[in-house]
């Protein structure tokens, strides 16, 4: 890696992610990283280093240039999904809609962009999520789509999701969206009862949002987070894949946040 202290640190081909977010830890009071080329084994290293992957174009004398920006963030918003809240009105709206993972991917992808822009998330970081989706069974960490169905076939309608990825038994959400008022709180609620029960222990949520907050997530430093992420990135017995992995059914919100089906 190449950092002089004042500029962003350079990940170089072949360095180890581990070993320069150990580097960077209790110094750097940035948090963004770069990396040269946008791969899905390299977002997948930086991913069980503890960096969150996203990415960015920046101006090269021969052109625009495509680079990973792996994010080591000051403060990380991390949550027992056990303990996810759902309000009442949370409650009371998810009776409007149903509930699955890993049906619409490419969907959900679009929504995301649709909804923020890509600014960091590019085409070409989205195809490589992509291939890692794609691929999800063969790999330590496994991207996820989480979606949220409003209708019925043949009208249903995608109004929330997220994409995200599983490492052992931690969670981490990537970037999400909403089209409906109240969905994309509906979604969170669902998700969070589903990774409670399919056996994680860490919910990753990224950077500290006043929404997450409300979910029961809390805030908190790189010297107290990274070590969270390393025990709970540690491969548990398979069944939390298990649950994960496959494409699942579409069946009511509710009866996910209630614990009604298994």
């Amino acid at each position: 890696m190449r950092w002089d202290g004042t500029s962003l640190p350079f990940i170089e081909p072949g360095d180890d992610f581990a070993e320069c977010a150990a580097a960077l830890a209790d110094s750097y009071e940035d948090e963004f990283t770069l990396y040269p080329c946008i791969e899905p084994q390299a977002i997948e290293d930086a991913a069980v280093a503890g960096f969150m992957p996203m990415a960015a174009r920046l101006q090269a004398p021969d052109g625009p240039w495509a680079v990973l920006v792996p994010k080591l963030h000051r403060d990380r918003c991390l949550l027992d999904p056990c303990l996810t809240h759902a309000t009442r009105t949370a409650r009371r709206q998810s009776t409007r809609y149903r509930f699955g993972i890993n049906g619409a991917f490419h969907e959900v992808v679009q929504g995301c962009v649709r909804a923020h822009g890509d600014d960091w998330l590019l085409p070409e970081l989205a195809a490589a999520f992509c291939a890692l989706h794609e691929t999800r069974e063969s790999r330590r960490v496994a991207f996820l789509s989480v979606e949220l169905w409003s209708g019925h076939e043949p009208d249903r309608r995608l109004v929330a999701g997220e994409i995200g990825y599983l490492i052992g038994t931690s969670y981490a959400s990537l970037s999400g969206f909403s089209v409906e008022s109240g969905a994309g709180t509906v979604q969170l609620v669902a998700l969070g009862a589903l990774l409670g029960r399919s056996g994680i222990q860490v919910w990753d949520l990224g950077m500290p949002m006043d929404y997450k907050k409300a979910l029961g997530g809390v805030a908190l430093p790189r010297d107290r987070y990274l070590p969270m992420l390393k025990r709970s990135y540690v491969d548990g017995d398979g069944l939390t894949r298990e649950a994960l992995l496959p494409r699942s059914p579409i069946i009511p919100a509710r009866s996910i946040i209630d614990g009604r089906y298994a």
